[in-house]
C-alpha cells in the first residue's frame, strides 16, 4: 500500500509540474510569438479550462498522499527510535506544497474567474491583466515546486 501511495503522489506531482513546464517553456512563448492578444487569450483560456481541473485533482491527491506518507514516516521513525520526528526536508516539502496549493486555490478561485469574466465581456486589456497574473502565479508555483523537490533531496 505504501508503494501505491508513493506512486500516486509522484504521478500527481509530475502532472502538475510537467503541465506548468509545458505551459511556461513551450505553449506560452509560442502563443506570444504567433498569435495576436485576442487569439492568444482564447487559446490560453481553452488550455487552462482543461489544465486547471487536472491541477485541482493533482493537488487533492498530493495533499492526501502527502499526509499519508508524512504520518507513516513519523510513526516509523517513532517506532524505530522512540522519538517522533520527520526529517527537515519532508517538513520543507510539506510547507512549500501547502503554499503551492494556496496559490493555486487563489488562482483557480479568484484570478481565473476574473479572466473568464473579462473574456465573456471581450475586455481584452482586463483579460490580458488577469492572464499575466495567472502567469506570475504559475511561475511562482513552478519555482516553489522545484524548491520542494530540492528540499526533499538535499536536506533529508
Amino acid at each position: 500500500m505504501f508503494d501505491l501511495v508513493k506512486l500516486i503522489h509522484l504521478v500527481a506531482a509530475i502532472l502538475w509540474m510537467g503541465g506548468m513546464a509545458f505551459m511556461l517553456m513551450a505553449l506560452r512563448p509560442a502563443a506570444i510569438a504567433l498569435l495576436q492578444p485576442p487569439e492568444r487569450l482564447m487559446l490560453m483560456g481553452a488550455v487552462w479550462k482543461r489544465f486547471f481541473p487536472v491541477v485541482l485533482v493533482s493537488a487533492i491527491a498530493l495533499f492526501a498522499t502527502g499526509a499519508n506518507l508524512y504520518t507513516t514516516l513519523f510513526r516509523a521513525v517513532k517506532e524505530a527510535t522512540g522519538q517522533g520526528y520527520v526529517p527537515l526536508g519532508w517538513n520543507l516539502m510539506l510547507g512549500l506544497g501547502l503554499l503551492m496549493m494556496l496559490i493555486f486555490a487563489y488562482l483557480y478561485g479568484v484570478t481565473y474567474p476574473n479572466f473568464k469574466r473579462a473574456m465573456v465581456a471581450l475586455d481584452w486589456p482586463l483579460a490580458g491583466k488577469a492572464a499575466a497574473q495567472v502567469h506570475t502565479m504559475m511561475v511562482t508555483n513552478f519555482i516553489l515546486g522545484w524548491l520542494a523537490i530540492a528540499a526533499l533531496r538535499l536536506v533529508s
